[in-house]
C-alpha cells in the first residue's frame, strides 16, 4: 500500500519547527508586522501593502534593471493622470518570474513579471495590464476579498501567495478590465489591448509545460472564453485618441524589452532535467526524477509526486563552522515541536557538512534531515522530510548530490534573450527563425508575436525571437579592505 499525503498541518507544523525564532526585539517587531491587518481603510491598505512587497522583493525577487523600471513607472504614472484624487503612491516594478503575471498588492504596489513584458506585444496591452492592475489598488478590491485571502493556508511561499492575493471574484474581474481600458483610452492607448493581451496570454498557456508551472496571470485571474469577446465590445464603445508622443506602439515596447531574459535565467540558477545549477554561486544539485521543482529569489526545491516528502535548498542561516552553525540553530527551534535524533559530521562532495536528524507527530510521524554545507564563505541549509523511507532516501540523495560546477557544467548553460530582427519580404517562420537563429519553434515565435503559425511576412516587420548567448558569471563580491 502507497503511503497517504503528509498531512497540510503536520507540514505546516514541521515547516514552523524548522524555522529559527527570533531574539526578544526582533520577535516583538514581527509579532507586530505579522498580524493579520483587517483591511477597513486606505491607511490599512498601505501598511498591508508595504510590507507584502518586502516578501515580493525576498521570495520573487525584482529585475534589477533601472531602465525597464523606471518606462514601466512612466506607463504608470501616465494612466494614474486620469485618476483625480489618488489616496496612495503607486509604485510599479519588475519581478523576476517566468510566467506571464501581473498583480497589486494592497496600497499601490503594482508587480509585473518579465515574462509577461516579454509577452506583451506593444505598449497598449501593458497598459491596459497597469490600468487594471491600478483599478484594483483604486476600488480596494483587496478589502471586498480579504475574506476569501483570510482562508488561505498561511505559510504558502510568499510567491505563491503574492500570485494569489488578486484572485478576485469574476464581477470584480470584469470590473478591473473595464477600469483598465478606460484609463488606457484617457491617456491615448488603445483599449483593445486588453482583448489582444488575453488572447495571447491563453495561447501562451498552452507552451507552458515543465520544470516550474507557477501562478500566472490567468491563475490569479480567473477569466472565461467570454473574457477577450467583452474586452472588445468595451473598447469598440470607447471613444480615444491615440497620443502622438507613444509613436509605433509595438516598436515601443519591443525596443525596451529587447535583452530581456526569457525562460530559466543563469543567474537565478537553472533546471537541466532534474539538476538544478547555479554558475554565481558556483553548486549543482540533482533532485528525484519526475518531482515538482520550484526555484525562487531563496529557495530552490522539489515535492514527491504524491506529497509524501520534500526536499530544498535555501541559505538562510550565517556562516561559519557548520557544526556550531546547526547547533546554534537547533537551539533556537528545538522548542517549536522537532525532537532531535542523532546528529553528526556528513561529507558533501568538496564539504564537510553536518547533519541533524528530526522527527515530528503532528498528526502524522515526519522525518527530516537538515544538513549545514558550507561553500565559498556561506552556509547553506539543505532540508529533506518524508513519511516514507524510500521518500526521504530519495532526499538524502538530493543532499549528498551538492557538487561545484565543471567546466563542461558551465559550458551548457546559455543565457537565452529576447532579441529583434527585421523580417523579409516573403519569409515564413521557419526561414526567418534559421536565418536569425532563433531558439524558439515556428509555433512558440509565432505566439510571442501574436501571429498565425503560417505567417507570411510583408518585409520590415519587426520580429521578436530568442537567441541563446554565453553567459559569463558575476563576479564574486569582495569585501572592502579599507
Amino acid at each position: 500500500m502507497s503511503p497517504p499525503p503528509i498531512h497540510a498541518f503536520a507540514i505546516a507544523l514541521f515547516l514552523l519547527a524548522l524555522v529559527p525564532a527570533a531574539s526578544p526585539a526582533e520577535e516583538e517587531g514581527e509579532k507586530k508586522r505579522r498580524t493579520p491587518t483587517v483591511l477597513l481603510s486606505e491607511y490599512d491598505d498601505k501598511d498591508i501593502g508595504k510590507e507584502a512587497s518586502k516578501d515580493v522583493a525576498a521570495q520573487i525577487g525584482l529585475i534589477d534593471n533601472d531602465e525597464l523600471t523606471a518606462y514601466v513607472n512612466a506607463i504608470g504614472s501616465k494612466l494614474l493622470r486620469s485618476i483625480p484624487r489618488r489616496s496612495f503612491d503607486y509604485k510599479f516594478r519588475v519581478v523576476d518570474q517566468v510566467e506571464p503575471n501581473a498583480f497589486a498588492l494592497p496600497g499601490g504596489f503594482i508587480f509585473v513579471s518579465r515574462g509577461l513584458l516579454a509577452l506583451a506585444n506593444d505598449e497598449d496591452e501593458l497598459a491596459c495590464v497597469l490600468g487594471h492592475e491600478i483599478t484594483h489598488v483604486t476600488k480596494r478590491h483587496a478589502a471586498a476579498q480579504q475574506g476569501v485571502q483570510r482562508g488561505q493556508f498561511p505559510l504558502l511561499g510568499p510567491w505563491i501567495r503574492a500570485g494569489r492575493m488578486a484572485a478576485y471574484s469574476r464581477d470584480l474581474e470584469y470590473s478591473a478590465d473595464r477600469g483598465g481600458q478606460i484609463l488606457c483610452a484617457a491617456a491615448g492607448y488603445d483599449p483593445r489591448g486588453m482583448a489582444t493581451f488575453l488572447d495571447s496570454l491563453m495561447q501562451s498557456e498552452k507552451l507552458t509545460h515543465g520544470y516550474s508551472r507557477n501562478a500566472s496571470f490567468l491563475d490569479s485571474h480567473p477569466s472565461s472564453g467570454q473574457r477577450s469577446t467583452i474586452a472588445r465590445v468595451q473598447a469598440s464603445e470607447m471613444r480615444w485618441q491615440r497620443d502622438a508622443s507613444i509613436g509605433d506602439p509595438r516598436e515601443s515596447l519591443l525596443r525596451r524589452t529587447e535583452g530581456l531574459s526569457v525562460g530559466q535565467r543563469p543567474e537565478s540558477g537553472m533546471f537541466l532535467g532534474n539538476v538544478f545549477m547555479h554558475p554565481d554561486l558556483d553548486f549543482k544539485l540533482r533532485f528525484p526524477a519526475r518531482w515538482k521543482k520550484a526555484n525562487s529569489n531563496s529557495t530552490v526545491g522539489a515535492q514527491a509526486p504524491r506529497g509524501d516528502a520534500f526536499v530544498f535548498l535555501t541559505g538562510d542561516v550565517p556562516p561559519g563552522d557548520p557544526r556550531e552553525v546547526a547547533e546554534a540553530w537547533l537551539a533556537q527551534g528545538r522548542a517549536e515541536g522537532a525532537r532531535l535524533q542523532d546528529s553528526g559530521p556528513m561529507r558533501v562532495g568538496h564539504a564537510q557538512a553536518w547533519r541533524l536528524d528530526l522527527t515530528m507527530l503532528s498528526p502524522q510521524y515526519v522525518r527530516s534531515h537538515v544538513t549545514f554545507v558550507p561553500h565559498d564563505g556561506s552556509t547553506f541549509r539543505i532540508t529533506g522530510a518524508g513519511i516514507s523511507e524510500k521518500g526521504l532516501k530519495s532526499t538524502m540523495a538530493t543532499t549528498r548530490s551538492f557538487r561545484r560546477l565543471t567546466e563542461e557544467d558551465r559550458a551548457v548553460l546559455k543565457a537565452t534573450r529576447l532579441r529583434l530582427v527585421e523580417a523579409k519580404e516573403g519569409e515564413d517562420l521557419a526561414t526567418l527563425g534559421k536565418r536569425s537563429n532563433n531558439a524558439w519553434d515556428p509555433y512558440t515565435t509565432s505566439v510571442n508575436n501574436a501571429i498565425s503559425a503560417s505567417h507570411v511576412f510583408a518585409g520590415g516587420e519587426l520580429v521578436k525571437i530568442a537567441r541563446e548567448e554565453a553567459y559569463t558569471p558575476r563576479p564574486k563580491k569582495t569585501e572592502s579592505t579599507e
